[in-house]
């Protein structure tokens, strides 16, 4: 009973919840909100990807999620990406984005104000998937094979 406690306190959220909403600014200029990127595409779920440029498995997640993307493009899956950089850091962004030939947008969020609505306890990475209608299908802390099984489970 104390595990199952436990565990639960460190559960963000309750699977078919709806993804909170959000604005924020790309780091190519602009802004794009959740409910925008899941209209772009409705045949397709959103995996949102909660990043730094110092996290070294968010770097391979990123990694892995891209060359997944490419090898399978029937694959019912976009990805959109946090950047969760402090000031401090955040100029490192542009750079590793391009080291690594990273193509996916990218929303900054140096103050955590994204973040925060969808992780209490905010740890690297973070991932999100969510439904075309912005139901959670399910949250992942760092990468796991199985979130592309569930994207194709989640929108048959």
């Amino acid at each position: 009973m104390r595990f199952a406690l436990i565990f639960l306190s460190f559960c963000t959220f309750s699977f078919g919840k709806i993804a909170p909403s959000f604005q924020g600014d790309l780091l190519g200029g602009g802004r794009v909100s959740l409910a925008e990127e899941l209209a772009k595409d409705n045949s397709k779920g959103l995996l949102l990807c909660f990043w730094a440029t110092w996290c070294a498995p968010c770097i391979q997640e990123l990694k892995q999620v891209t060359e997944r993307l490419k090898n399978d493009p029937t694959l019912p899956l976009k990805v959109l990406t946090v950047n969760v950089d402090t000031s401090e850091t955040s100029s490192d962004v542009k750079s590793t984005l391009k080291l690594y030939q990273f193509k996916m947008p990218v929303i900054t969020d140096p103050k955590h104000e994204i973040f925060s609505k969808y992780q209490n306890i905010k740890t690297l990475p973070f991932s999100v998937l969510i439904k075309p209608n912005g139901e959670i299908v399910e949250t992942f802390n760092g990468f796991h094979e199985e979130m592309f099984a569930k994207a194709r489970e989640a929108l048959k």
